[in-house]
């Protein structure tokens, strides 16, 4: 099987996934992979795809109906939360999910308050290869390498030792003996495959360890490519800065480490009217990043302005009238 790479908000890395089963969460995300960048648009999904997406090796077809109802009757228990500045919001991932037997389909709809989770992705998202993820045995492994995977670019994350034993979905009644070995040894000998020279350290507070943090590097091969940022951004967005581009005074700001940051101040439709402003009005060199926020936050503040032409019937009757007089 080639590369079948899932991609989604970081948001999904803040749920736990506690009582998800190995074969369940291969399901799940699978499903998942399917929905990228389809909005909330209605999919269908062949029993025979996903089967082959998630390696779902069991032949009995009972049982393919039980284990994808039981993901559906998990995905309904999911904590998902959204919250901003604004408001805080909780959800459910899909406003339709169907199994249908005698024709051996799936079909599912994402509601729209988790669309964002799958689609436009810009800046702050989790990639990886499905691939990957289902040959993955332990089911605290799969969760691990999700987890590791937002911080890829940056290989070393910190973790406070409960809060991850929450988004991992330990069971409470675990020891540290427990911990030990039934969730960090599986992921510490699965993990390394896919983690170049993958370290575990133990942090403590006083006597007791609070907090784990892991580290890991490139591989030869990816130490001798330069490193690649990937920006995704709408068609329209991507017009405007082409169109920016050809302003000289604009050209050499518009990078893409540039447009990350700007995504990361602006909403695409305020940065797409402020950049096009920009493009009208600049007429001199703009040298750093700060003076271009300035500049398109001006444009982002103008207001437009029309001019309405009377309708030239109208003018014609008062010369006509005149000419009568």
């Amino acid at each position: 099987m080639g590369k079948e790479i899932i991609k989604y908000h970081n948001d999904m890395n803040k749920v736990s996934f506690a009582g998800f089963k190995e074969k369940e969460l291969d399901l799940f995300f699978s499903i998942c992979q399917k929905m990228k960048d389809k909005g909330t648009n209605e999919i269908v999904f062949s029993f025979s795809d996903l089967r082959k997406l998630s390696q779902y090796s069991n032949r009995s077809i009972e049982r393919f109906y039980s284990d994808l109802d039981r993901v559906y009757k998990k995905m309904l228990e999911l904590n998902l939360k959204y919250e901003d500045e604004k408001e805080i919001r909780r959800f459910v991932l899909f406003s339709r999910y169907i199994i249908k037997k005698d024709e051996q389909i799936i079909i599912i709809k994402a509601s729209e308050d988790f669309e964002y989770i799958l689609n436009k992705l810009i800046g702050t998202f989790t990639k990886f290869d499905l691939v990957d993820f289902v040959s993955l045995k332990s089911v605290y492994s799969k969760n691990m390498f999700k987890l590791l995977k937002q911080w890829e670019s940056k290989k070393n994350v910190k973790y406070e030792v409960q809060i991850l034993r929450e988004i991992l979905g330990v069971p409470s009644k675990y020891t540290t003996s427990n911990f030990n070995d039934r969730v960090l040894k599986p992921i510490m000998d699965e993990l390394p495959k896919y983690f170049n020279d993958l370290c575990l350290e133990k942090l403590k507070t006083g006597k007791k360890v609070t907090h784990l943090k892991f580290t890991w590097s490139s591989r030869k091969e990816e130490i001798k490519e330069v490193e690649k940022i990937e920006v995704e951004i709408s068609e329209k967005l991507d017009k405007v800065i082409k169109k920016g581009i050809k302003n000289r005074f604009l050209a050499k700001l518009l990078t893409v480490n540039n447009i990350e940051k700007l995504l990361k101040i602006f909403e695409e439709n305020d940065l797409i009217k402020g950049l096009l402003w920009a493009y009208k009005e600049v007429r001199q060199d703009i040298s750093t990043l700060e003076y271009l926020i300035k500049t398109i936050k001006t444009g982002i503040e103008k207001k437009e302005k029309k001019i309405i032409v009377k309708p030239t019937e109208k003018i014609e009757n008062i010369f006509d009238k005149t000419f009568e007089e």
